[in-house]
């Protein structure tokens, strides 16, 4: 387990986005260089259980063990340090694929609290956690339900995260299209 300090500045933004801190976690405010920190605590061991019971595990692979529907959430080799407000950003920027894929194949959106982004912050960065994670780890439902075809190559995810807009919406208004007529 590691403890982590964020600033209450983020920490505000996430309840003041409807995402709540659960009471039963700890966490402190410390005075660091005139800026108020929250600490806490974070556990890759449970984020490899959130990562399976969330259903990440349907589109991202972790050691192998997962679906191709997204970018693998494999650590890096020689980066220790955890930074849950990095991942949270990636989330952000991934948002919108990612819901859609979740409305699709599980029918509705996975919330998270702080602290679970937290605890899944610390299993994307945890080698040696993601290493114990096996198919045996699945549930028959999540295994049948893995993602194989990678949708964010085959469908334009990049331009779509880059501008909100799918496909055929990235022409350029100002050109004429090349199939009406003149």
């Amino acid at each position: 387990m590691r403890i982590l300090s964020v600033t209450v500045i983020a920490s505000i933004m996430l309840v003041g986005c409807g995402q709540a801190t659960d009471p039963g976690r700890s966490a402190s405010a410390e005075k660091s260089q005139n800026q108020e920190t929250v600490s806490r605590q974070i556990d890759s061991e449970n984020g490899r259980a959130l990562f399976v019971d969330k259903g990440c595990v349907i589109c991202h692979a972790v050691n192998g063990v997962g679906g191709k529907a997204a970018p693998a959430l494999d650590a890096e080799i020689g980066v220790a340090a955890v930074d849950p407000l990095e991942f949270a950003a990636r989330m952000w920027r991934g948002a919108p694929a990612m819901i859609e894929l979740q409305s699709v194949e599980l029918g509705y959106s996975i919330l998270l609290t702080a602290d679970e982004i937290g605890d899944l912050a610390a299993f994307a960065a945890d080698r040696e956690q993601q290493k114990t994670l096996t198919i045996n780890d699945l549930p028959e439902t999540i295994k049948n339900g893995l993602l194989d075809e990678q949708f964010w190559e085959i469908e334009d995810w990049d331009g779509f995260l880059k501008t909100g807009r799918e496909g055929d919406e990235f022409d350029d208004p100002d050109q004429p299209d090349e199939e009406a007529p003149q």
